[in-house]
């Protein structure tokens, strides 16, 4: 696992890896998949896979590891006391604020502890027109997480109605608006499935940073430089400015002060694309008291509702070796 993913874009991932993890990256220099329709039907149209960033998170988003190409975690100690051979990320990277990497670290060790939450999340990111004219395009994520492995999110735009469940046995993706789904076998906690998810069939979860164990170690992983901007407000919260650099993104991420360190706003800079395009992610209605009921992550096919296979990456990526060897 790598830094933000989860985040998404509405045009090929082609093979930039813009987002911070390195499972968004090694997703995004998979990105040609060949002709297979039921794949490009999953991840093209549910929007989930390898044909654009998801909406996380990678932190990758929508979306990012926000894992936001391929979209992380977003989130005390300056000299932390370690066991040998243990170091924090910024006694690895000297580069990185120590006031900064302790925000990182307070932020994560709270998500991280937590044993369920949800959020609500409003993204806009820049997009394209045909006609080159850059636009913001909307979206709205509701995420649900149960440690140790449950998690739920919905999508919603005036384009887009889809959802993913995880029970904890298997991923589920649901196209609500042309009524299919598909589902792969992932068993094990939170992290082993979102491993299994990108790596095996490239799927990446919505803002899947917010939810693996350690967010400090996948956000900071590819890490060149950050700092500590300062006391800021969002939206009313009081929150400090924290400002982070990697080779093709700079990322900053505004965390609640007080005894709620969680995320209120994100904001990416792809700066390996034409105008920098940005997705910025606005954090609201945290509830950790609520307790989410099994029923939340359970996956019931709608009526009339169709299944679809989803193949492993590596199942196409032969066949497609057999094609052309034929050739």
């Amino acid at each position: 696992m790598g830094a933000l993913k989860g985040h998404e874009t509405y045009k090929c991932r082609g093979g930039s890896a813009s987002h911070l993890s390195e499972r968004q990256i090694r997703a995004e220099k998979r990105a040609d998949w060949g002709p297979s329709p039921t794949l490009q039907k999953l991840t093209g149209t549910l929007g989930w896979g390898m044909n654009e960033r998801d909406f996380g998170a990678n932190l990758h988003a929508d979306s990012l590891k926000l894992r936001l190409s391929s979209i992380s975690s977003l989130w005390l100690a300056v000299l932390m006391v370690v066991t040998p051979g243990i170091v924090s990320a910024a006694a690895l990277k000297p580069g990185i604020d120590p006031q900064a990497d302790e925000w990182v670290k307070r932020m994560s060790d709270y998500l991280g502890q937590a044993q369920h939450f949800s959020v609500n999340t409003e993204i806009w990111q820049d997009t394209q027109l045909a006609n080159g004219q850059s636009v913001q395009a909307g979206r709205t994520v509701e995420l649900q997480v149960r440690r140790p492995n449950r998690f739920h999110s919905a999508v919603h735009s005036t384009r887009r109605n889809r959802e993913l469940f995880y029970d904890g046995k298997s991923i589920t993706l649901l196209n609500r608006a042309q009524n299919f789904f598909g589902t792969i076998p992932a068993p094990g906690s939170l992290d082993e499935a979102l491993d299994v998810a990108a790596e095996r069939f490239g799927i990446v979860m919505p803002l899947e940073d917010l939810v693996v164990s350690d967010p400090h170690k996948d956000l900071l992983e590819n890490v060149i430089s950050g700092t500590d901007i300062g006391p800021v407000t969002v939206l009313g919260v009081p929150c400090e400015h924290l400002a982070f650099s990697q080779t093709n993104i700079d990322w900053q991420i505004w965390i609640e002060s007080g005894a709620k360190p969680v995320p209120r706003k994100l904001v990416i800079t792809y700066k390996d694309e034409e105008g920098s395009p940005r997705f910025t992610a606005i954090f609201s209605n945290w509830d950790f008291e609520t307790k989410l009921m099994d029923f939340v992550f359970k996956f019931e096919p709608p009526p009339g509702a169709s299944k679809i296979d989803v193949a492993e990456i590596k199942t196409l990526n032969q066949s497609r070796s057999g094609r052309k060897e034929e050739k």
